[in-house]
């Protein structure tokens, strides 16, 4: 419907200007630079806009010419730079909305400073509540070893402690929380899990790995559907803030009830690719989503994901040879390749598209043998399936990608955090990790997005991690292998057309063009032009989705 409307609305303006007349249109960007992502280094200078769809690009004085802003319609870039909206392609935003109202415990350097924080909590929160924290990561500590519930239950036994590890992969618990779930030294390991023990015993030490936290998820005590509005609403204008207008979010499926409230509100101020894990009910789900009042192009959910393998810092991604740092490990598997073809072809037949995690080399070349398995049984075009995060390679499997149009959804600013230890991890097998360049010149899609609450939000540091390879502190000097570095214009268009074309969205936003949504942001500076660091420090100061400015920085901030 909506691209019908466009196209309407291009045919009837088209109509008035061969009669000579001007187009009235609500709005005219002009006066700086604007990139349109249709291309590296492609730019215009001006952009016509009506009922929040672009209708013209071109100079001011041609577009003039040709159309009638309202007396409020001009916005004046001031010579400043415009970009589609970002498009983050792969976030938790539930686990992100949560974590502003949580114990946030990324970045800490020791255990000591997480202990430190739980302590402050523990001191404001009664007895028999739950303490609840995400973001804490062992490799940023000195003795780089796990923990364990006894530093937890120095700070208290009657509290329940549950603290996610940055990547969501592992989980640090008290004793109170093992004695709650029946954890003890006689509990197995569960299915595409693993409880971490001291070595030579069988006694967890209060680390838990993937599906072995899944008991503490379900019975945290949930949230009503008033309350995740609030949270929800409120990170809604956090991420406007960074000009996102737009994210493929991996949420509880209940999440969705929120969204398509706060669209029937008039408050959901960006586009929704809705994406859920894999059910059995997969059907059920669908119809119980089509209720929405919300339109495809703010509100879908056609995307189904599961996961091949767990993470490089817990040492779970699945590996073709064992760690480095770890001989007798090689990860931890999700599927077989029967168990998961068979979940990807009951999804590919319900006519859901598929985005599914993988990091480790043998991860990434199991869920490309599916793939290539069900393509050859049932051939079929356009299924645009991804591999999420796709961060270690085998060299022969960027082929394989492009032959079967496989589209790399990463997170550039997993590579700046990991490289200070991934190669502790994996040795030379780096060299092929994060590999945005080969996957461009193999012709291979990539969509951009943060892993959010993983890594932080804001786009521009994905941007700076693409073109640098380089932390925010400058090091390396050239970059982490910077063969792999991109163009700044590529790594936009990544994270703008590339993550519209993994939602299937490009007919509609992605890029600035006649008949897209007029889905774009204004910066503080032009990025093109300034040194990398700059684009590290770059601001939002507007952000418009169809047209409407959702976002306006205040001064002085």
């Amino acid at each position: 419907m909506r691209l019908f409307s466009a196209l309407l609305l291009l045919f009837t303006a088209g109509a008035l200007v061969s009669c000579g007349q001007k187009i009235p249109v609500d709005a005219l960007v002009y006066n700086g630079k604007i990139f349109t992502a249709r291309g590296e280094q492609e730019f215009t200078e001006a952009m016509a806009i009506k009922d929040g769809i672009i209708l013209a690009i071109g100079s001011k004085e041609a577009l003039l010419d040709k159309y009638l802003p309202a007396d409020t319609g001009g916005i004046d870039l001031q010579g400043r730079l415009a970009l589609p909206g970002f498009h983050d392609a792969h976030l938790h935003f539930w686990n992100g909305a949560k974590l502003r109202r949580q114990i946030d415990l990324r970045g800490l350097t020791s255990p000591e400073a997480v202990l430190e924080k739980i302590q402050q909590a523990a001191n404001q929160i009664p007895p028999g509540e739950w303490i609840i924290g995400r973001g804490w990561d062992h490799e940023l500590w000195k003795s780089k070893q796990l923990p364990n519930r006894y530093l937890l239950d120095r700070i208290s036994t009657e509290h329940l402690i549950y603290l996610k590890r940055v990547d969501g992969h592992a989980a640090w618990v008290n004793t109170a929380v093992m004695r709650l779930i029946r954890y003890d030294s006689k509990t197995p390991d569960p299915p595409g899990g693993k409880l971490m023990r001291y070595p030579g015993s069988t006694e967890p030490t209060g680390v838990l790995f993937d599906s072995a936290f899944d008991l503490v998820d379900n019975i945290i005590p949930k949230l009503t559907l008033t309350q995740k509005y609030e949270v929800v609403k409120e990170a809604l204008s956090y991420a406007n803030s960074l000009g996102i207008t737009s994210i493929t979010d991996n949420s509880p499926a209940d999440l969705h009830a929120v969204y398509a409230e706060l669209f029937k509100n008039g408050q959901l101020s960006l586009r929704v690719n809705f994406w859920i894990d894999y059910v059995d009910h997969l059907d059920s789900l669908r119809r119980h989503f089509s209720k929405s009042e919300a339109p495809p192009e703010f509100l879908k959910a056609n995307l189904v994901k599961l996961y091949a393998d767990g993470s490089l810092g817990s040492r779970t991604a699945y590996l073709q040879a064992p760690y480095n740092d770890d001989a007798a490990n090689t990860g931890l598997p999700q599927y077989s390749f029967l168990d998961l073809f068979d979940r990807v072809k009951k999804s590919d037949e319900a006519g859901f598209q598929l985005g599914i995690h993988g990091i480790g080399d043998a991860g990434v070349g199991l869920i490309l043998d599916v793939f290539q398995a069900l393509q050859q049984q049932q051939p079929r075009e356009n299924r645009r399936w991804r591999v999420e995060h796709a961060q270690m390679l085998d060299s022969l499997d960027f082929a394989r990608f492009h032959r079967l149009g496989v589209i790399a959804s990463m997170q550039p600013s997993h590579c700046i955090t990991d490289m200070h230890w991934a190669e502790r991890r994996i040795s030379k097998r780096a060299r092929f990790s994060y590999a945005w360049n080969s996957f461009l010149q193999n012709d291979v899609p990539l969509a951009f997005g943060t892993d959010w609450p993983v890594e932080p939000l804001n786009p521009m540091v994905g941007l700076y991690a693409a073109i640098t390879r380089q932390d925010t502190l400058g090091f390396p000097d050239g970059g982490w292998y910077p063969g792999e570095r991109i163009s700044l214009g590529n790594a936009i268009i990544a994270y703008t057309y590339g993550s519209a074309y993994a939602a299937k969205n490009e007919s509609w936003c992605g890029t600035l063009q006649p008949g897209k949504a007029a889905d774009f942001i204004i910066l503080d500076r032009d990025i093109f032009s300034a040194a990398p660091e700059e684009v590290l420090h770059a601001k939002v100061l507007e952000t418009y989705v169809d047209g409407k400015r959702v976002y306006k920085r205040e001064e002085g901030f």
